[in-house]
């Protein structure tokens, strides 16, 4: 999901990070807005067509997972430049602006680097999802629907010998999934819903719900929070969680 409204700018400071960060200005949802971070060396991982290309040429997974869809191994470069300006943006800094808000026991089991690195990455595998069912205008039939959900598994086989960390990988690739592994991609044994998880998710999803998408006009702020807590009757994200999204936002 996504949404856009213009609400007051207001200047935030992100915390510190492994990476060198500044304070910066809040544009309204679903606008490009000027990233502090860009220097960030974690940039240089998004890289051009060609390298995209050359990746899926060398990754087994990837052909095994294109082939099965039938699915053309097109690299849509353009949407994913459009996702880095704006979505991928907006999910980093909510992300970091949670976890400020957090209570300190909460911090110390967070992971700031890694739920920051990936925020930036989490839908990096819609660069292979076509164009005709990432910005279709109506609902997804349940085989374009099925498609779409490709995009977590594919962004981290796309990342995986990049400069991320394992657990910013593991984000990546689960940050659909709930805790009790109905979500997608399948879990393996090894899978853990941890606060980092819930920190992306509520971030992913509180910026999607405000943005503007093909298939949906911006909600609000109001109602985007309104929304989230069936999340926490459902236990995707703690009240403490949600508590750190409200007050952040």
């Amino acid at each position: 999901m996504d949404f856009n409204y213009g609400i007051p700018q207001f200047n935030i400071n992100l915390p510190k990070v492994q990476f060198r960060s500044a304070a910066g200005t809040y544009a309204p949802y679903g606008t490009p807005s000027k990233d502090t971070f860009t220097s960030n060396p974690l940039y240089d991982n998004f890289g051009s067509k060609e390298q995209i290309e050359a990746e899926i040429k060398s990754n087994p997974r990837i052909k095994e997972i294109l082939e099965q869809y039938n699915i053309q191994a097109k690299v849509n470069i353009e949407e994913l430049n459009k996702l880095r300006q704006r979505h991928l943006q907006d999910t980093r800094i909510t992300a970091a602006k949670i976890y400020s808000s957090l209570p300190q026991e909460l911090k110390k089991e967070a992971n700031l680097s890694d739920i920051q690195q990936a925020a930036l990455f989490h839908d990096y595998g819609k660069v292979l999802i076509p164009n005709s069912i990432l910005n279709k205008a109506g609902q997804l039939t349940d085989e374009e629907r099925e498609i779409m959900q490709l995009h977590s598994e594919l962004g981290y086989e796309l990342l995986k010998n990049k400069n991320l960390s394992e657990n910013a990988l593991g984000l990546v690739k689960y940050h659909h999934q709930t805790p009790t592994g109905t979500g997608y991609p399948v879990i393996n044994d090894g899978f853990v819903y941890g606060i980092d998880t819930q920190i992306l998710n509520a971030a992913d999803k509180y910026s999607a719900l405000r943005e503007k998408r093909s298939y949906k006009e911006p909600f609000s702020r109001e109602e985007a929070l309104e929304i989230m807590k069936e999340d926490v009757k459902k236990g995707v994200i703690s009240q403490e969680v949600y508590n750190a999204l409200e007050r952040a936002v």
